[in-house]
């Protein structure tokens, strides 16, 4: 028995398994982290922190701290050293074969939570977003990806956590809103597998919520088309 709102049909989970026109760039980038895994020097971190944030709509440069820094020198001096000191690379390290399981829960969330208290250093903002992001792109297997239009989806399908989940594994080393919204796609991700023998990677999860979240958006956008129409209808 599954545990969710709204559990998606299988025709939309066969297509979030298609290819997509977005794939051959999505593979760039996770050709850029594979081949530069650690962050041992500065040309590793601006370009991989450069891209992704670019890409994906979730640049690090945009901040609230006023540090008087060009752009340049705020990748070149801030976002260097703020990853060369974190903790990064022994935690990567240590996920780099691992699965989702209850047991890894724990350290995939303060590899995020990691990232986002760097980040949040330089930039006075929390930048969930980007951390989970930039992780995915690192451990594809791992990290969901947390923008406004997964966390929406989420919230259509997956309503409060059931009580037989383990909600004991959050703690205080995690970032409270990506963790709800982890713990609610890898459920999403469980039952799936559970109804239909369909383990979906994280990538085909984030396809599937980004799918629901536009087909919504596009019925209130012809749902409101459909109004005006009837309306100067009604004028003539």
């Amino acid at each position: 028995m599954h545990s969710l709102k709204k559990f998606p049909l299988i025709h939309q989970i066969v297509n979030c398994q298609k290819s997509t026109n977005w794939d051959l760039g999505n593979n760039v980038l996770y050709d850029l982290c594979e081949n530069n895994f650690d962050h041992s020097s500065d040309q590793k971190i601006i370009a991989k922190v450069w891209l992704i944030g670019r890409v994906y709509a979730a640049a690090i440069e945009r901040r609230r701290i006023n540090d008087y820094q060009i752009n340049d020198e705020f990748y070149s001096k801030s976002v260097v050293s703020a990853f060369q000191k974190s903790r990064i690379d022994p935690l990567l390290k240590l996920l780099k074969t691992s699965e989702i399981t209850f047991e890894t829960i724990p350290s995939i969330l303060i590899a995020h939570y990691t990232i986002c208290n760097e980040i949040y250093e330089i930039t006075k903002l929390r930048k969930r977003s980007f951390s989970s992001k930039y992780l995915h792109f690192h451990l594809p297997r791992l990290f969901f990806i947390y923008d406004t239009r997964s966390v929406n989806a989420i919230r259509d399908i997956v309503g409060e956590l059931p009580k037989s989940f383990p909600v004991d594994i959050l703690n205080e080393a995690q970032d409270k809103e990506y963790a709800l919204f982890f713990l609610k796609c890898f459920l999403l991700q469980t039952s799936i597998n559970n109804e239909f023998n369909i383990l979906l990677t994280p990538r085909q999860i984030d396809n599937l919520l980004v799918e629901h979240s536009n087909s919504k958006l596009k019925s209130k956008k012809s749902a409101a088309t459909n109004s005006a129409q009837a309306q100067n209808q009604a004028v003539r």
